[in-house]
């Protein structure tokens, strides 16, 4: 018996049990995020995780109790493009910025997280972004970010 005809089909229901019976809780919990620093114009370090594939940007914050104090998380993507989010499994209330590059081009301020019933609205920026800031609600306007403000990056 060749070893590829035991082996695939283990294989193959283990990644169906993944991706769609179990909704890929196993894989978001094996997640490990980088650590960067994100330094805003008036020289604040803001400690991030940071989501730089599909599978870290998917799952973001969602299905954690809290943010670590002070902390957030930067979204990078390869390209500009008006990269949509929403609040899908959060439990906290954000402050979402997007970036581009080093630039601050659109601020949502104290998204608030839904019920059960609600169906998620889905947050866009008015401009193309390929970084996206999340951090607690009320963070924003505590730091007096602005859109337009200058934003640099510590990986």
């Amino acid at each position: 018996m060749k070893l590829t005809n035991y082996f695939f089909p283990k294989f193959f229901f283990i990644f169906i049990y993944i991706v769609f019976l179990n909704k890929g809780e196993i894989i978001s919990e094996n997640i490990k995020y980088a650590n960067a620093v994100v330094i805003t114009s008036s020289g604040i370090k803001i400690p991030v995780e940071v989501a730089d594939t599909i599978w870290k940007r998917r799952l973001g914050l969602g299905k954690r109790s809290h943010l670590k104090k002070n902390w957030g998380m930067l979204f990078v993507f390869d390209k500009l493009d008006t990269h949509n989010f929403w609040m899908k499994d959060m439990n906290f209330a954000l402050d979402i910025i997007w970036l581009d590059n080093h630039r601050i081009v659109h601020i949502i301020e104290n998204v608030k997280p839904l019920n059960s019933i609600e169906s998620p609205p889905i947050l866009k920026p008015l401009v193309p972004a390929n970084f996206v800031l999340e951090i607690a609600a009320g963070r924003a306007n505590q730091l007096n970010l602005k859109k337009g403000d200058s934003i640099s990056y510590k990986f």
